[in-house]
């Protein structure tokens, strides 16, 4: 990020005094919001039931962000956030606010059939297999189940908010060398690397996944899911606002002045408002100047905070020849191309590849029909009853989405302190949420927590 793109100050307030409130009356709001997803419309809500004049602005032609169905697929899947766990309250609410249906997800199948080195390899058979090079001490474990039985020799956080906390540090380290430490073997940590939810065992921080593991240890329970789809909230939450989010309207600079924040859309046009809150994820901001006085730390995030890569194949099946085949419906293997196969459902039938870091560019730089014809070969390999019977529907690529650039966002070795601090930081007059900037929560809720913090800091400062 250069200088044109983020001013800097180290926290350093505005000039001090009140805004002359002459200005008040050339700002079109009191808050404009960037980005329509859970953590922006949330905030609309919020601030609207409170008197405060909002605008909403959304570079996609639709609202949900990362909340995302596919409802022109057959069987409507999802791109996005899918499972709701027992602690997300806050999305749980909503969804009873609103009348969203909410069923119980599917159960999580933990009988998968490996691809490993181009074998195919049930559970049953992994211990013994000419597939399984691990040592023998993790001979018995399956790819799939290493992260975690090497997770449970690592320290745990006591709670979901511990990883900001300075004793935390010493998890701040690569994940590689992490499972390193807990005596993971050079061949265990390749299988899990292969199918990571981030970009590589090398740059994501073992405090991250430590985080994560905290955080499914404080939600015991059933998972669920949202009826019809998980955009159904969105929508329902921003068919309630007074105005509705403007749609198209992608950002091109962002200028905060004592008195407002003025924001330039790439069709020429300002918006100009008292406050502003953005929530769109960083690795899409960090493409937009920014004239403002923000902390350090958030500069440092806004320009290099990771956000995993993700890119799914949906394919189409026949019928559904997983149930009939006598092999477990998951596929799981070390093939770049293949990563994870889940069936989605049998009316229709339907299969999800979802490739992640290196393996989801590598998809995102291929030809359609190229990509299609080297998954299915792949999988036609792995699992012989899916001959002739798969076509490609959709090809989705959350990187290439510029609005997005990426699924989600994590923790970098040794970044941990740096998202700490900007999670505590406290605008002037331009201000940031998303699942980003949560301290005790992640994705969903994580996205719903960070706009209430937002929102308190806002109305304690609309009356200058």
């Amino acid at each position: 990020m250069t200088r044109r793109q983020t001013l800097l100050t180290g926290g350093a307030a505005l000039l001090a005094g009140a805004a002359p409130r002459a200005a008040w009356g050339r700002t079109e709001a009191d808050v404009l919001i960037i980005g329509a997803g859970l953590a922006g419309l949330h905030a609309a809500s919020l601030l609207e039931a409170q008197g405060v004049r909002v605008i909403v602005i959304e570079g996609e032609r639709r609202v949900g962000g990362c909340m995302h169905t596919l409802d022109d697929l057959p069987g409507a899947p999802e791109a996005g956030g899918v499972q709701i766990g027992s602690g997300y309250h806050r999305i749980i609410g909503l969804t009873k606010r609103h009348g969203i249906p909410l069923e119980p997800a599917p159960s999580i199948d933990r009988n998968v059939l490996y691809h490993i080195g181009g074998r195919s390899v049930t559970m049953a058979d992994w211990p013994g297999s000419d597939a399984n090079r691990l040592p023998a001490p993790e001979r018995a474990i399956p790819p799939g189940a290493l992260g975690p039985a090497f997770g449970a020799r690592m320290a745990a956080l006591p709670t979901p908010q511990s990883w900001m906390e300075p004793n935390a540090a010493a998890l701040d380290i690569s994940y590689a060398a992490a499972l390193a430490q807990a005596g993971a073997s050079a061949e265990a940590i390749r299988l899990i690397d292969a199918n990571l939810n981030g970009n590589s065992v090398h740059s994501l921080s073992a405090l991250h996944v430590a985080r994560t593991a905290a955080i499914f240890r404080a939600s015991p329970g059933p998972l669920l899911m949202i009826g019809g789809g998980s955009q159904r909230l969105p929508e329902a939450m921003a068919a309630t606002l007074a105005t509705p989010p403007r749609l198209g309207q992608q950002v091109a600079a962002i200028a905060e002045s004592p008195e407002n924040v003025t924001v330039t859309l790439t069709n020429g046009k300002t918006i100009t408002a008292r406050h502003a809150l953005c929530t769109i994820p960083f690795a899409a901001l960090r493409t937009i100047p920014i004239e403002a006085p923000i902390s350090r730390d958030l500069a440092a995030l806004i320009a290099g905070l990771p956000y995993s890569r993700a890119s799914f194949a949906y394919l189409a099946a026949s019928d559904a020849f997983w149930k009939s085949d006598g092999l477990p419906e998951t596929l799981w293997s070390d093939d770049p191309l293949i990563g994870r196969v889940f069936a989605l459902g049998e009316d229709p039938p339907m299969l999800k590849v979802w490739l992640s870091g290196p393996n989801a560019g590598r998809l995102d730089r291929m030809p359609r029909d190229v990509a299609a014809g080297a998954i299915i070969a792949r999988i036609e390999a792995a699992r012989p009853a899916a001959r002739g019977k798969l076509r490609l529907a959709r090809l989705f690529s959350w990187q290439r989405s510029p609005m997005a650039r990426g699924i989600y966002h994590h923790i970098a070795p040794g970044q941990a302190a740096t998202l700490a601090a900007g999670c505590r930081a406290r605008g002037n007059r331009l201000h940031f949420a998303g699942e980003h900037l949560a301290q005790g929560s992640s994705g969903m809720e994580g996205s719903l927590e960070s706009a209430e913090q937002a929102v308190a800091t806002m109305l304690g400062r609309l009356g200058t």
